[in-house]
């Protein structure tokens, strides 16, 4: 496997991580998807909202194990930087248009920043 391809690899492997903790409502397997500092934002009522990651963990809890599902629609790379897309599904009442910032620490990649919408 040429880098290109473990780069891409590595960030899906963050991505599966995240989707995974919804799959099993796992504040665990999120936090190995995250960096610790990680943040997260969306619009609501017209105003950006932004909370550390730790608030998605919180509404995993306490929804519990979900299907999940979704597909990757763009992965950009630049050095040790990366953006990514993807469409989701969670227990197939609302889908989302997610985007993630991930940088890769020691050989791993990492979300540093989640935005989403519902579609």
């Amino acid at each position: 496997m040429n880098k290109n391809n473990e780069t891409v690899q590595g960030i899906l492997n963050a991505i599966e991580l995240y989707a995974e903790a919804g799959r099993k409502a796992s504040r665990e397997l999120g936090q190995k998807a995250f960096t610790p500092d990680a943040i997260m934002s969306w619009v609501e009522n017209g105003k950006i909202v932004t909370v550390p990651i730790n608030a998605l963990f919180d509404v995993l809890e306490q929804t519990g194990e979900e299907e999940v599902t979704y597909s990757v629609e763009d992965v950009t790379v630049a050095g040790n930087i990366a953006f990514a897309r993807i469409s989701s599904s969670f227990s197939k009442l609302t889908t989302f248009n997610d985007m993630f910032t991930l940088a890769e620490q020691n050989g791993e990649w990492k979300i540093v920043s989640k935005i989403y919408s519902v579609k």
